[in-house]
């Protein structure tokens, strides 16, 4: 996906550390940005699920966005991250 991002599912209290990553079609995608977008922009948590996960990303979280080149691939990554004791 962009990866919002598997990577900072490992923070979730009684969790082991995962990292997945999932592909979805073109419209479940921008649901998904819309609905985080209108979360951001009004200052409010996102649930969302992820591989049988459900989680609540705080209304506090850290909006990182990231590009990385390596071996002639690239990505673009829109990464939520906090801590479990947020």
């Amino acid at each position: 996906m962009t990866t919002v991002s598997g990577r900072f599912l490992s923070s979730l209290v009684g969790m082991s550390e995962r990292d997945v990553e999932k592909n979805v079609p073109a419209s479940q995608f921008v649901d998904t940005l819309r609905r985080l977008a209108d979360s951001i922009e009004a200052g409010e948590s996102f649930r969302i699920q992820v591989a049988n996960a459900r989680f609540t990303i705080p209304a506090n979280a850290e909006l990182v966005i990231e590009h990385e080149v390596e071996d002639g691939a690239e990505e673009l990554s829109l990464e939520l991250q906090w801590s479990a004791d947020d």
